[in-house]
C-alpha cells in the first residue's frame, strides 16, 4: 500500500477528475489524503470521499500579481505539511500545486507525481505565461512521473521537454457508476418543449466569448424544431443582453436560460439534451490540444455532440461516430450541423463507449508494488 498525498490548488468539489482519482487510489488499497484551497475558509466539506483533508484557507483577489502572492503562499503552507507527514508519493495536480511537491521531496525522499491536467503556461499569456513557465522549466527536473489527460498534449510537452522518456495518458472519462441508471428528460418538465423537438444544449459558465450568442443566433436560421437550453451560471448585464437578443428575435419559446445545478446533478441534465455543444476558442496550445470532461460525458451518454475542428476533438468524435466538428463556429454551420447531428448516415451515437474504469489502471500500476 503506498502512502499518497495529493496536492490540488481548486476546489475538489467540482474537480471531477481529482475525485475520480481519489476513488480509483482507496478502492485499490492505498492511503490518500488530499491538501486542498479553501477560499470559502470554512476548513470542512467534501467529507463523501472518505479521506483526511487538509484545507489551506486562500483568498482570490481582482490583482494578478496579489493572486500570484496567493499561489506561492498556498504551495509553501502545503509543502509544510507534505514534510509534516511524510508520505511515500507527492501527487500535484496541476503546475498551480506543483512548487509545493518540489519544495517537500527532497526532504522526505518522496517519490513526485505531476498529474498535468492543463497546459498551464499556455493558457495565460503575457506576463503569467512567463513566469509560469518559468517555474515549470525548474519544477519539471524534479518530477518522477507525469500523467497528462489528453495524448497531443503529451506529444506537444515532449516537444518541449525532449529529455522527458515518458508521459502516462489518462483521459477524462466519466466513471461508468455514475451514469444516469434511466432516461431523464428534466427540461421537458420545466418547458414548453415537444417531444418532436430537439434540445440542443450548452452547459458551463454563460458569458462572452463562449460561442453562446452564436447558438442562440442559429436558432433564426434553423428549423424550429430545434429549441435552445444554456445551462450554466452567468453574469447579470450578460444574462439581460442575451434576453433582450431572445425577445429581439422572437425566441422565447426556442432559447432557454437555465440556472447552474449542483455537480452531482449535472449528467441528469445533459442526459436530458437531444445534442450537445463543446466549443472552445483557439487562442492557444492548452484550447487547441484541449482534454474535455464535457466531450467524453457527451458521449458516455449516447448523445450527438458539436464540437470544433481540433486534433483530439476530430479523433474522438470520429473513434466514436457521435458528433460533427465545426471548422468554424457560426449560426449557419451551427444550423446545418443539428441536422446533420440527427442524421444515422453522418452520428451513430452509442455505437462505442468507453469510461474511466477502462483505463484506471493506468493510475493503478504507477503505484503497484511501490508502497
Amino acid at each position: 500500500m503506498a502512502s499518497i498525498l495529493m496536492t490540488l490548488l481548486g476546489d475538489i468539489q467540482y474537480d471531477g477528475r481529482v475525485r475520480r482519482e481519489i476513488q480509483t487510489l482507496t478502492t485499490a488499497g492505498h492511503h490518500v489524503e488530499l491538501v486542498v484551497s479553501d477560499f470559502t475558509k470554512q476548513r470542512s466539506g467534501n467529507e463523501d470521499l472518505g479521506i483526511r483533508i487538509h484545507h489551506v484557507p486562500m483568498t482570490m483577489w481582482p490583482n494578478p500579481a496579489m493572486n500570484f502572492i496567493s499561489q506561492i503562499r498556498f504551495n509553501r503552507q502545503a509543502a509544510s505539511i507534505i514534510r509534516e507527514l511524510a508520505p511515500t508519493y507527492i501527487h500535484c495536480h496541476d503546475l498551480s500545486a506543483l512548487l509545493a511537491g518540489v519544495w517537500a521531496k527532497e526532504q522526505i525522499g518522496a517519490q513526485l507525481v505531476f498529474d498535468a491536467h492543463e497546459l498551464m503556461p499556455e493558457s495565460m499569456g503575457g506576463i503569467r505565461e512567463v513566469v509560469w513557465g518559468n517555474i515549470e522549466k525548474i519544477c519539471i527536473h524534479s518530477c518522477d512521473y507525469i500523467i497528462m489527460p489528453e495524448k497531443n498534449r503529451i506529444a506537444y510537452f515532449k516537444l518541449k521537454y525532449p529529455q522527458i522518456r515518458k508521459i502516462s495518458l489518462l483521459s477524462n472519462f466519466p466513471r461508468q457508476r455514475d451514469m444516469p441508471n434511466r432516461k431523464h428528460d428534466l427540461f421537458r418538465h420545466v418547458y414548453p418543449i415537444s417531444r418532436d423537438q430537439k434540445i440542443i444544449l450548452y452547459t458551463g459558465l454563460i458569458a462572452a466569448k463562449r460561442n453562446v450568442e452564436e447558438l442562440i443566433d442559429s436558432m433564426v436560421r434553423c428549423n424550429e424544431r430545434f429549441v435552445l437550453v444554456l445551462l450554466g451560471r452567468t453574469f447579470k448585464n450578460y444574462e439581460q443582453r442575451l434576453r433582450a437578443k431572445i425577445e429581439k428575435f422572437a425566441l422565447q419559446s426556442r432559447v432557454f436560460l437555465h440556472d447552474a445545478v449542483p455537480h452531482e446533478q449535472i449528467l441528469r441534465y445533459m442526459a436530458s439534451c437531444d445534442i450537445g455543444t463543446a466549443f472552445y476558442s483557439n487562442t492557444n496550445a492548452n484550447n487547441y490540444y484541449c482534454a474535455s470532461n464535457k466531450l467524453y460525458e457527451f458521449i458516455a451518454l449516447g448523445k450527438p455532440v458539436l464540437t470544433n475542428n481540433y486534433p483530439g476533438l476530430v479523433e474522438s468524435v470520429k473513434r466514436y461516430g457521435q458528433g460533427v466538428c465545426l471548422e468554424e463556429i457560426s449560426p449557419k454551420s451551427l444550423a446545418e450541423a443539428y441536422v446533420r447531428a440527427c442524421d444515422p448516415l453522418f452520428v451513430t451515437p452509442g455505437r462505442n463507449k468507453f469510461f474511466w474504469e477502462d483505463q484506471e489502471d493506468v493510475l493503478i500500476q504507477l503505484y503497484e508494488n511501490k508502497g
